[in-house]
């Protein structure tokens, strides 16, 4: 009786939750199950009743065939579920099956965004497979078409907001979801040469360029591509290793290049670190301000130091400011318990979010992988692989690009398996920064009043939440215990909804799944 009511209440499940004085509410949605156990959520967003539309993605592996699409699920202000849908991505004999570039909500309707080898036409073809929340009948719309000669060795990869190789094809949305932009890596042995479309999100197309840089692929990298809020306008961040950049002796042996381009002009603008280091930096644009933000070291590409902050003039890509904040002392007591003179190594980009006042959250966690040869008794052996999400690393810059705040919050979480339920999701409200994070069963305390998250199981933790307040002090919550869970939630692949005080995260045990929506 008591198991079956502990379903009952879960099933139902909304609560007011308060770490200390952190306000959230919590609802799930009813267990479900799915015919394929792989699932990913891609889109979130809000219908303006105060329900949402989940999107979700899923691979499902036959003897003979890999059948790919999509779950839409329209929800209720309560998580019940209304309206359920599900596309299943095919390709005729002559297409070669891929991934899908992206998707992108235009007024109630949804669209796919694909990017498809046609062998009988020999050309990849990009579409989008649209239809509306309401009735999920979709309808095909070619976009363009590259022939096969023009295109570099097919991979997809996507992404909302950047892309972090330039091989294949990728589509970046801009931030206000009203138009998105397709490069797709163009055949050139002489020059870094992509093709780039830009469309609104009603599907017209808004640019069509040819971007050439005449320099060898391998010695030009892009680090991100952004889309102007009003939908016009990309900008290109790329590092270029260069023969003069080769003879500098201090700081990194390359230069950072910024390229506006419109429907009718094409402009560069190119900087460096000076004599410091920066492996690698992201471009951010927020009401009118242009800036490029990143970690910085003094002695090479891996060892990091502090932020850097660069601000550019949007329309003529003068620099107007260029800062190198090093961490601070409060920083580095987080870290090892006392004000010590050490760089960073490990640390993987996780994410930036610009504040409703203005201010740049720049967020990163120590993330690497070890490789461990394993000898047994009777010879030989065999490779472990083991992936390790440790701290996380979370620094604020005000408007004018000074540091406000570093901290350092210790985490301790590996594993040989899926990834998904370590690492965590990260959201903005106000001038808060909230953290959602898989733990132990408890939380170990450090010297200097500090604390250590940890990780008991991959698939059997507590999830807590961890908020920085604008002055940078952090407290923290479980908000859920595993014991009361059907299901452990894929913390580090939450999404956040249109509106962004809604995360919603995706639970998984074989085919059992459940939605978790956190409101702040």
């Amino acid at each position: 009786m008591k198991k079956l009511l502990s379903i009952i209440a879960i099933a139902v499940f909304s609560i007011y939750g308060h770490a200390q004085d952190i306000p959230f509410k919590i609802q799930k949605s009813e267990v479900f199950k799915d015919e394929n156990k792989f699932s990913i959520i891609n889109l979130v967003a809000d219908d303006d009743k105060g329900g949402l539309v989940v999107v979700r993605s899923y691979l499902g592996f036959g003897f003979f065939s890999i059948d790919q699409g999509y779950y839409f699920e329209h929800y209720d202000s309560n998580m019940k579920l209304i309206n359920e849908y599900e596309f299943e991505m095919k390709y005729s004999e002559v297409q070669r099956s891929s991934s899908v570039l992206g998707l992108i909500m235009d007024n109630g309707r949804v669209n796919i965004i694909d990017f498809i080898y046609d062998k009988k036409e020999n050309a990849y073809v990009c579409s989008s497979n649209s239809a509306s929340i309401e009735d999920f009948k979709f309808s095909k719309k070619e976009l363009f078409r590259l022939p096969n000669k023009q295109v570099t060795e097919f991979s997809i990869f996507s992404s909302s907001n950047a892309s972090d190789s330039d091989s294949g094809a990728a589509m970046i949305v801009n931030q206000d979801q009203t138009a998105f932009a397709i490069t797709v890596d163009i055949v050139d042995k002489s020059s870094e040469t992509h093709k780039i479309y830009l469309y609104d999100s009603s599907l017209n197309k808004k640019l069509d360029h040819t971007f050439i840089r005449k320099i060898k692929d391998r010695k030009f990298k892009y680090e991100n591509i952004n889309v102007s809020n009003d939908g016009n306008t990309l900008y290109l961040l790329g590092k270029a290793k260069t023969a003069e950049k080769k003879k500098k002796k201090d700081g990194g042996q390359y230069q950072y290049e910024l390229t506006k381009i419109t429907k009718d002009t094409e402009k560069t603008q190119i900087f460096d670190t000076e004599e410091h280091y920066a492996g690698s930096l992201k471009a951010v644009i927020h009401d009118g301000r242009l800036t490029c933000v990143g970690f910085y070291s003094d002695r090479n590409d891996s060892r990091y130091k502090g932020i850097s902050y660069f601000e550019l003039d949007p329309e003529t890509l003068e620099i107007r400011k260029s800062k190198y904040n090093p961490f601070t002392e409060q920083f580095m007591i987080d870290k090892y318990g006392k004000d010590k003179d050490k760089e960073l190594r490990n640390l993987a980009f996780r994410g930036m979010m610009i504040s409703a006042t203005g201010n740049i959250v720049f967020n990163a966690e120590e993330y690497y992988v070890v490789n461990t040869y394993m000898a047994t008794p009777n010879g030989g052996g065999t490779w472990r692989t083991s992936y390790h999400y440790n701290d996380i690393v979370s620094a604020k810059l005000n408007p004018d690009g000074d540091l406000v705040w570093a901290r350092n919050i210790n985490k301790r979480q590996s594993t040989s398996g899926d990834g998904a339920y370590l690492s965590y999701t990260s959201t903005i409200k106000g001038d808060d920064t909230y953290f959602f994070i898989n733990t132990g069963e408890k939380v170990k305390k450090l010297s200097k009043d500090r604390i250590q998250f940890g990780q008991t199981s991959a698939k059997k933790s507590n999830m807590n939440i961890i908020r920085i307040n604008r002055d940078g002090d952090f407290d923290f919550q479980e908000i859920l215990d595993d014991k009361e869970n059907e299901v452990p939630f894929m913390v580090s692949w939450g999404a956040l909804s249109t509106d962004i005080n809604n995360v919603v995260f995706l639970g998984r045990k074989g085919k059992k799944k459940q939605l978790l929506k956190i409101t702040l």
